[in-house]
């Protein structure tokens, strides 16, 4: 009987206390509160950087506070607090408001604190620290392709970049982000797998062929979510919006081209590649970074982007463009002294296939490689100093798959293994 009683009690302390009983769940209430914070890179971002979040249909305002990093708990008490921009987006049965604001006139290489939100519901705090143009080096992560099972595959290599590369300054994505375009659920899992470093690194990004889709009225262009949840520069051509721009860092040019809209309309086309040449014939800095998503030399067997490679390529030679970041192929290589060149010279421009997500294929090996790497994850951390561009791919693990430096005297690229 006493053996009974005790069975009871305890069976009574289970219902009550058990962490499955209704009564002891807590329900954590996330309505109104920003998610999706990004930072996007800007013309100068010595001065300024762009910042994005997202609320659901609750809160159709917000606002960011900012304030200079000092370490103390009371950044609240002498925060600046800026209205954001906010427009709503509904689409396939889903509704968010998208917030953006480009915070400007900060002072260089200082470190800032931000938050987002409004009312009783804001992010927590968040550091970054602007771009000091008086530093001898400047360091960036780049992916290749991200693209499928995002949260469960992917999501490792973006924290063994940040681990591999703690102080990188930009990240960089040279397209196809996601696998399809107007998916969003694909979009959070992106979000969730880049965890906080984007609110922190701004990111550069390039949009692939699987970043684009139809529209509801069946027009082709690029994801309905793309322009709403980055706030990229505005400096490339019409129609192109946020997919195709420049930006200087110190002494590095970047240049983003779509080369996927590029090779769909033909207007898109020709208006680019002037866009491209003029940004190029007028470049005074001392390294030019070009990036797109496909290939001027595909790394993959059926796969040959002719048109492309007579289109881009002789700009590439013709204004001694340094670095060529692509994807697409979905494996890994690179090459420089061995691309085909007329008059029997040699290639300033160093050529770099990658992929960073699970989607992959083997490599079809080819005599302008000097490197190659099939069936692999990897990631890229860059640092520039002066005249030496150091470039290091490591696999998923943090091993270090491949290495070699650029260094550039009288304007003549070197590399060493």
């Amino acid at each position: 009987m006493k053996n009974y009683s005790l069975l009871i009690t305890s069976i009574i302390w289970l219902l009550i206390w058990h962490p499955y009983n209704g009564k002891c769940q807590v329900t954590v209430d996330t309505k109104g509160y920003p998610d999706h914070i990004i930072l996007n890179v800007t013309e100068d971002l010595t001065s300024t950087v762009a910042v994005n979040w997202r609320t659901d249909e609750t809160q159709p305002t917000s606002k960011i506070q900012l304030a200079t990093e000092n370490s103390s708990a009371n950044i609240g008490h002498d925060c600046k607090e800026f209205i954001a921009l906010s427009e709503p987006l509904h689409y396939k049965g889903k509704s968010h408001y998208y917030h953006s604001f480009t915070l400007d006139g900060l002072a260089e290489g200082v470190m800032y604190v931000y938050r987002v939100g409004e009312g009783d519901k804001w992010s927590e705090w968040i550091n970054f620290k602007t771009i000091n143009s008086k530093s001898p080096t400047f360091k960036f992560l780049y992916f290749g392709d991200v693209q499928t099972n995002i949260k469960s595959l992917w999501s490792r290599v973006a924290r063994q970049a940040v681990k591999t590369m703690p102080d990188a300054q930009v990240v960089l994505y040279a397209g196809d982000i996601v696998n399809r375009g107007n998916n969003l659920d694909e979009w959070e899992d992106w979000f969730t797998a880049t965890a906080n470093m984007h609110q922190s690194i701004p990111i550069l990004a390039a949009a692939g062929n699987h970043d684009h889709g139809d529209d509801d009225a069946g027009n082709y262009g690029i994801s309905a979510y793309w322009n709403k949840q980055f706030n990229l520069p505005l400096n490339g051509i019409d129609g192109l919006k946020e997919t195709s721009y420049y930006i200087d860092i110190n002494d590095v040019k970047f240049v983003i081209v779509n080369t996927e809209l590029l090779e769909e309309y033909e207007s898109i086309k020709q208006n680019q590649l002037k866009w491209l040449q003029a940004i190029l014939s007028a470049n005074t800095q001392k390294w030019t970074i070009l990036v797109m998503h496909h290939p001027i030399y595909s790394t993959k067997k059926n796969r040959d982007n002719k048109e492309l490679r007579e289109l881009i390529k002789p700009l590439i030679d013709r204004y001694n463009v340094d670095l060529v970041l692509q994807g697409h192929d979905h494996t890994y290589a690179r090459g420089k002294d061995k691309i085909p060149m007329e008059d029997n010279k040699i290639s300033n421009a160093t050529y770099v296939v990658t992929v960073s997500g699970p989607k992959l294929s083997e490599v079809l090996r080819a005599d302008w490689m000097d490197k190659s790497y099939s069936f692999t994850q990897l990631f890229h951390a860059v640092e520039i100093t002066d005249n030496e561009l150091t470039f290091s791919a490591y696999k998923s693990s943090g091993e270090l798959a491949d290495k070699f430096v650029i260094s550039k005297s009288n304007g003549i690229n070197t590399i060493i293994e």
